[in-house]
Order: C-alpha cells, then sequence, then structure tokens
C-alpha cells in the first residue's frame, strides 16, 4: 500500500512538471496569489491589522492552505479513482493519502519560502523553530484524521462534497486567521478553540513570530480529535473496502 501511494503521488507531482509551462513555479505561485489576495482585502483593503499584520497574516494563511487543499482533495479521491478500483484491487484507504503525500511536499515548498520571508522580515530563526517539528506532526495528524473520514463518508452521500467547500469555507473564517481569539471574551473563545485548526494556526504563529513553545494542552486537543477522526474513517474503509466499487457508477 505504501508502495501505491508514493508511486501515485510521485506520478501526480510529475505531472505538474510536465504538463504546465511553468511546472513547479505553481507549487509557489498559486498559494502566494492566494495569499496576495487576502492581504490585499484585509491589510491594504479594510486596513485591519497593525504592525507585524503581514507575518501573522501569512502564518495562518500557510498552515491553513496545507490543511483545506488536502480535505477537499481528498474527499474526491475514491470518486476520481473510480476506473480504476473497478479494474483491480487496491485498498481504498490509500486513496485519500495519496494528496495528503502530494500537499505535504508542496506545503514544504511554502513553509521554507514563509520561513525566509519572516527571517528578512526579523522574526527568526531562533532555537524556537525547532518546535515547527511538532507542530508540522499535530497538523499532519489533523490532514490525515480529517482526510480519511471525509473521503471514507463522501461515496455513500454526494452531497457531503458540498457540504466540505462550505464548511471549509466557514472554518476559514473562524479559524483565526484574519485576527486574534484573544481579542474574543474568555467564555466565546472555547467555542472557538473547539476548532481544531485554531489550535494549529496559533501553533504556527508562536514559534515562528513571538519565539515561544506552542500551547501543549491545546495541541494535545487537537492529537486527540486527529486520532479519532482518524480510527473512524478508518473503521469506515475497513468496513466497506470492498464495496466502494459498487458505489461508483
Amino acid at each position: 500500500m505504501v508502495d501505491l501511494i508514493l508511486y501515485k503521488a510521485y506520478a501526480e507531482l510529475r505531472r505538474d512538471v510536465v504538463t504546465t509551462y511553468l511546472g513547479v513555479l505553481w507549487w509557489v505561485l498559486e498559494p502566494l496569489m492566494y495569499m496576495a489576495t487576502f492581504y490585499l482585502v484585509f491589510a491594504v483593503g479594510i486596513r485591519s491589522g497593525g504592525e507585524g499584520f503581514v507575518s501573522f497574516l501569512l502564518c495562518g494563511l500557510a498552515s491553513w492552505k496545507w490543511f483545506a487543499s488536502t480535505v477537499s482533495q481528498a474527499s474526491t479521491s475514491i470518486l476520481l479513482n473510480g476506473g480504476l478500483i473497478q479494474q483491480v484491487y487496491i485498498p481504498k484507504v490509500a486513496l485519500p493519502m495519496i494528496p495528503v503525500s502530494v500537499n505535504l511536499i508542496r506545503f514544504a515548498v511554502i513553509l521554507g519560502l514563509l520561513l525566509i520571508f519572516l527571517w528578512v522580515m526579523g522574526s527568526g530563526p531562533d532555537v524556537y523553530w525547532f518546535y515547527l517539528i511538532p507542530v508540522i506532526a499535530v497538523e499532519l495528524m489533523l490532514i490525515v484524521g480529517v482526510s480519511l473520514l471525509i473521503a471514507a463518508i463522501v461515496p455513500f452521500a454526494m452531497d457531503v462534497r458540498v457540504l466540505v467547500d462550505n464548511v471549509l469555507m466557514m472554518m476559514m473564517f473562524l479559524s483565526g486567521i484574519f485576527f486574534s481569539i484573544q481579542e474574543f471574551p474568555e467564555k466565546v473563545q472555547f467555542y472557538f478553540y473547539l476548532n481544531p485548526m485554531v489550535s494549529v494556526v496559533e501553533s504556527f504563529r508562536a514559534v515562528l513570530i513571538h519565539s515561544q513553545a506552542p500551547d501543549w494542552s491545546r495541541l494535545g486537543y487537537v492529537v486527540v480529535f486527529s486520532a479519532l477522526t482518524g480510527l473512524l474513517g478508518y473503521g469506515v474503509f475497513r468496513r466497506f473496502d470492498r464495496y466502494y466499487s459498487k458505489l461508483i457508477v
């Protein structure tokens, strides 16, 4: 199964390079245009934030883009590979792991550019940047867990695919990307923190901007949430592994 994931991920990355004029540059240009759009809206147009808002915004957008892009692509992984799973047996749980692997590589490129930008702006590097390793690992766990669950459910209810896009849009504006959760009353903050991406976004900012260790208790909640969603998704795949080919017509 690992060989299948690696081969398909490599094929998709190679396709990006071969079939477009700009090739691998699109891995950089697409998220940069995405981030630039929100910067122009919130920092230039609405004029929200103050000193350091660009770094604040980019840390949030980089971590959010990785999550949202992967979950969105994973949600259709079974449907897009319908022809393959009807011709030959493959473990269906491997299919959502392909966009997870591909987007991990793409995120590594974007993270490198973000670190260079922060360095130029005077934020680090310092010893706290080593905390990026567990923070990235926790977000990867969250991405895997949510991707498995969504990918397992979508073939049974196609409407869920539309719901995913709308929920991701809503989550983007509730994940503290454009504002600080600390601006809200403490009793309201509790509800924001039910969204695991809030803790992930704040952890990136704590490490990269504020030179602080992340809040381990909040990351612990993300780990538990990720494990539960991942186990549930894996359980659905195990239960209906051979039934998916009958759903794809």
